[in-house]
């Protein structure tokens, strides 16, 4: 038996995040989180990403933890700020480009994501967690054609068992290793390749669940 917490992705009746890059008077779906705003212990593994206005929602489990996630969508360096409903839907720029400093092309977007657990006893490898992402543009994908981090295994890979009660991180949906399959960490979505023009609707989510 699983049991799951948090956030699920963007599909109908589960809880969600969603990121748009919406036509005008498109219709979209609804993002279900705790609040929406700020989150000053967040830097999503950068310096200088927004941490103002973040979708978080949190957890309490087995007796004495609560478990955090969170995720927002923020310009990637100095492209254009985007803009928000104010309920979890983020309106970006479509497009890339090579921002001044760096070598890689990119979406002009991220999407970031923050997970805690504060626990005398437990960490984040104790339970199952992955991170849903979306290569295609169209409305209301449900969970089998989204990409996957398994966000546990890389946990236990790169920093080991029992050690983490926190990880965050900013991605970019042009980043190659989203495109390909990682056995063990990475199913890339059935949808590929990720289009940084096409106008449409990109569902984000963090599934937190623990065995038993």
């Amino acid at each position: 038996m699983k049991k799951s917490y948090l956030f699920g992705v963007a599909w109908k009746a589960a809880p969600a995040l969603l990121f748009s890059l919406m036509a005008p008077n498109a219709a979209t779906g609804s993002p279900l989180y705790d609040t929406f705003g700020p989150l000053d212990d967040a830097t999503f593994g950068g310096t200088g990403i927004p941490n103002d206005e973040v979708a978080i929602s949190s957890q309490f489990s087995n007796g004495t933890s609560t478990i955090t996630v969170a995720m927002s969508a923020t310009q990637r360096y100095t492209n254009p700020p985007l803009t928000n409903d104010g309920a979890g839907t983020c309106f970006a720029g479509a497009g890339s480009n090579i921002p001044s400093g760096t070598t890689d092309q990119g979406a002009l977007w991220h999407f970031n994501y923050y997970i805690n657990i504060d626990s005398p006893t437990e960490t984040l490898d104790d339970y199952d967690i992955t991170l849903f992402y979306d290569f295609d543009p169209a409305f209301d994908n449900g969970p089998a054609g989204l990409g996957t981090i398994n966000v546990t295994n890389s946990i236990v890979a790169l920093l080991g068992a029992g050690t983490t009660t926190k990880v965050e991180g900013s991605e970019n949906l042009m980043f190659g290793y989203l495109a390909s399959d990682n056995t063990g960490f990475i199913v890339a979505p059935r949808y590929s390749p990720f289009d940084p023009n096409a106008l449409g609707e990109y569902n984000f989510g963090i599934q937190v669940s623990q065995a038993g």
